[in-house]
């Protein structure tokens, strides 16, 4: 209870933050339709494979195969690669039944190309940055005496629930 109330109150934080940013973008979003389509799963495949790095990430850390301090290690460029692949597999996935799920729907596809860019950029930004936060947080919370789970994983679930949308809300501003 003590180790899970904060993190608790931050995630609620967070989605109310995330609430909010897409609420007040609602007519950007409107606009191209297909977004609304996607949005919820691009949020669903990053917090996936983040919870997935960070049960990785806990547990080479208990096991000992990689130590706790910041450093690189032929372990974690392996996990790096091994979820960057397993991503773009599901990237691809998920644009193709978007798409598909778009034509049979009537939902007005505005520049595909542009829009798998966009998508694209967005979630491997997040990626990075998730990997190398979650990784520093594993280190600092493994090293105070706390289990990285109960920690990172309802936090990186809120937290690519914020970022998914303002990264792809960003780059519709700015590439439109």
């Amino acid at each position: 209870m003590k180790e899970s109330i904060i993190i608790v109150i931050l995630s609620s934080l967070i989605g109310l933050i995330s609430g909010t940013l897409l609420s007040s973008n609602e007519e950007l979003l409107s606009a191209i339709p297909i977004m609304l389509l996607i949005i919820p799963a691009l949020n669903s495949l990053i917090g996936d494979i983040s919870t997935v790095l960070v049960s990785r990430l806990t547990t080479h850390l208990y096991i000992g195969t990689i130590p706790p301090k910041i450093q690189k290690s032929d372990r974690l460029k392996e996990d790096f690669f091994g979820l960057l692949a397993t991503l773009l597999l599901s990237l691809v996935a998920l644009l193709f039944l978007g798409y598909f799920f778009g034509v049979i729907s009537g939902v007005e596809i505005v520049n595909p190309l542009f829009m798998v860019v966009i998508i694209t950029i967005t979630i491997l930004l997040i990626f990075i940055l998730m990997f190398i936060s979650l990784f520093f947080g594993a280190i600092f919370l493994f090293k105070r005496g706390k289990d990285p789970n109960n920690f990172l994983i309802p936090f990186v679930t809120s937290l690519a629930d914020f970022l998914t949308p303002f990264f792809l809300i960003l780059f519709i501003i700015i590439f439109i």
